[in-house]
């Protein structure tokens, strides 16, 4: 017997051939929001900011040798770093902008396949559910933002919801008990990806009991604990020490970013990244629009008992926003697809019927999709390129080490496998030193790295150890004009169209970068 909140609609079990019609159309414009995201064919080869680039050079690293934790800094469990490594192996053969663009379609690869299972989870709820969970996760700005690049939450969306198809799929009469040991199997991977991942594991497991039973859930416990220990142990028996400190004391650690509840909430609803930049006041009306559309749905489904294991965790995922220490643009994926289904599980609770010709219930999942995916869509162009890579591999010299304030640079110009190979050991979170090196209140925190005079002078060390440096950050770094003058006394600071070259003053560029405006 089938207890409450886990019992479906007749004929909707396993949707047919017009169910996967919608799964796979749903998955095909996933992809094509990702494409556009990324710039297309010369912006997925382009630089994209600091977290992307750090994830890539981390695995470069791995497959050079070099095992995180012991030998360099990474502040999140190795699960991304084994995720990148295949792509990263191809910068033997293929160069690094290949091999980042090559890994960067697969994230949005792994975006459409979260497509295509939000749509199969909500195809239990009936069509319109499914067309509309379909439709507004493959625009939503909070998934896609992050999905178009090689970044956490990709992967952590990805293992939750293909754990609970695994266990859902373990609930069919005569099913193998595999299916639930698959799924928490499954489960287990996303803690390994980012800890934040282990908040929706509880969840899950909760519901497993709930709805299942202590024993199913034990099981399932049982099998995610094998898989966490699996990916972990070998690195854990490198540096025992290190991992525990960077991947959960370094990040309980981080000191609050000033970002607001409202712009947090605004990121969540994909407002604060959707269309083109809107005022203040439009931004803050559309953001509570969405919540509170939210929340009602949230509510008629709690009540409806349909989809209540997203209505938890949807209410996990955004307390675990809302009081993370930080918040960047790709931190709102983490609760994207909690938020779809949710709406989803509310709109099939529209009764059927209904003048032709059309029922209510399709009326109403096309106004969800036209009021909900409309704030929420990835439709913003993508930013024009700033980094003017042919003039910045024009200045660098091709013997020695190329240092740089963001590693993932370093990839899009064709020389980061290339230091890893000479032994010249790049850093691939220069910020993360933060952690290591740099001055600490009295709370033993770090001090914000423009107030660090340790990690500032640990900083300029890095960047002027080598034959040269590309500087492209302009807010991350926060140098003080101690260390500016520092690097200036060093060498000479070339400016590129979209960076700053470090060069030493005795060494000539090997021909000098092309004018621009």
């Amino acid at each position: 017997m089938a207890r409450a909140g886990v019992s479906f609609p007749a004929g909707t079990r396993g949707g047919g051939r017009t169910g996967w019609v919608v799964a796979c159309a749903a998955g095909v414009l996933a992809l094509v929001v990702r494409w556009h995201l990324v710039g297309g064919a010369a912006g997925v080869r382009g630089y994209h900011g600091y977290d992307d680039g750090v994830y890539f050079s981390s695995a470069v690293a791995l497959v050079h040798g070099r095992v995180p934790y012991r030998d360099f800094l990474l502040l999140h469990p190795p699960g991304v770093v084994l995720a990148l490594a295949p792509f990263a192996a191809l910068t033997r053969w293929t160069g690094d902008p290949t091999a980042l663009a090559a890994a960067r379609v697969a994230f949005m690869a792994v975006g459409a396949v979260s497509t295509v299972l939000v749509t199969r989870l909500a195809l239990r709820w009936g069509t319109a559910a499914a067309v509309v969970a379909g439709t507004l996760y493959a625009v939503s700005s909070a998934a896609a933002r992050a999905e178009r690049l090689t970044l956490l939450e990709p992967l952590g969306t990805l293992t939750l919801l293909g754990a609970v198809c695994l266990l859902l799929r373990a609930r069919a009469p005569h099913a193998s008990r595999w299916w639930l040991y698959a799924g928490g199997a499954v489960l287990g991977l996303g803690p390994v990806v980012k800890i934040w991942n282990v908040a929706p594991v509880l969840v899950v497991v909760a519901w497993q009991a709930w709805t299942q039973g202590t024993r199913s859930a034990v099981r399932v416990v049982g099998a995610a604990a094998g898989a966490s220990l699996l990916v972990l142990l070998p690195f854990a028996v490198a540096a025992p020490g290190a991992l525990v400190r960077l991947v959960l004391l370094a990040q309980l650690g981080r000191p609050r970013s000033t970002t607001t509840t409202g712009e947090r909430l605004a990121g969540i609803s994909g407002v604060g990244t959707a269309l083109a930049p809107q005022p203040a006041a439009t931004r803050t009306a559309l953001t509570a629009v969405v919540c509170v559309a939210v929340v009602v749905a949230a509510v008629a489904a709690w009540r409806g008992r349909r989809g209540r294991l997203w209505v938890a965790l949807l209410g996990t995922q955004v307390a675990v926003l809302l009081a993370a220490p930080s918040f960047y643009v790709g931190y709102a994926a983490f609760s994207a697809a909690a938020v779809v289904l949710v709406v989803a599980a509310a709109v099939s609770l529209v009764p059927a019927g209904g003048p032709a010709p059309a029922g209510y219930r399709v009326w109403a999942a096309a106004l969800t999709v036209g009021a909900l995916g409309l704030p929420t869509a990835a439709l913003r162009p993508p930013p024009p390129e700033t980094l003017a890579v042919a003039q910045v591999r024009g200045l660098l010299p091709e013997q020695g080490c190329v240092r740089a304030d963001s590693p993932g640079v370093l990839a899009v110009l064709d020389v980061l496998s290339r230091d890893e190979e000479r032994g010249c050991r790049t850093r691939v979170d220069v910020s993360g030193q933060t952690y290591v090196v740099g001055d600490r209140d009295d709370r033993g925190d770090p001090v914000p790295r423009s107030r660090n005079t340790r990690w500032q002078e640990d900083a300029v060390a890095y960047l002027t150890s080598g034959t040269a440096a590309v500087l492209v950050r302009t807010t991350g770094n926060g140098f003080d004009d101690t260390t500016v003058q520092q690097l200036h006394r060093h060498g000479t600071l070339v400016r590129v169209h979209g960076a700053q070259v470090l060069l030493p003053r005795d060494a000539a560029p090997p021909h000098r970068p092309a004018a621009h405006p």
